[in-house]
């Protein structure tokens, strides 16, 4: 089966070691638009907003490392299959809700998540 992943799944990213033991397919983005929220640490994608399509990644995975996913992802998200411009359906994950103080999170206009580091707060 196929994940699509847009934040801190991607390769290169802090969280892709979850993705131990699945096969990168391709690089792509949504064929529908959605709005995509920078939650700082991680993004969220939310279904009914259309903003921009979501630039991604599409991994080859199996039902076990579909359910560490879940766990990861926790009650924070829901995942639904969505179309792909490069031909594939694959499973992705909306936030369930908008969080309730949304005005500190930025909206990521252009659809592509961009990982900020961890300021160190001893320097």
């Amino acid at each position: 089966m196929h994940i699509f992943v847009y934040g801190s799944l991607k390769r290169g990213f802090s969280k892709h070691q979850l993705m131990e033991g699945s096969e990168l397919i391709c690089r792509t983005r949504t064929r529908e638009y959605f709005a995509m929220i920078d939650l700082h640490h991680f993004p969220g994608v939310l279904r009914d907003s259309q903003v921009s399509p979501i630039y991604g990644e599409v991994y080859d995975i199996n039902s076990e490392l579909l359910g560490k996913l879940d766990d990861y992802e926790g009650d924070w998200y829901y995942r639904e299959h969505v179309e792909l411009e490069s031909g594939f359906t694959a499973w992705m994950y909306f936030l369930r809700k908008v969080p309730c103080s949304m005005e500190k999170y930025a909206t990521v206009t252009e659809g592509v998540w961009r990982e900020k580091p961890v300021e160190n707060e001893n320097a």
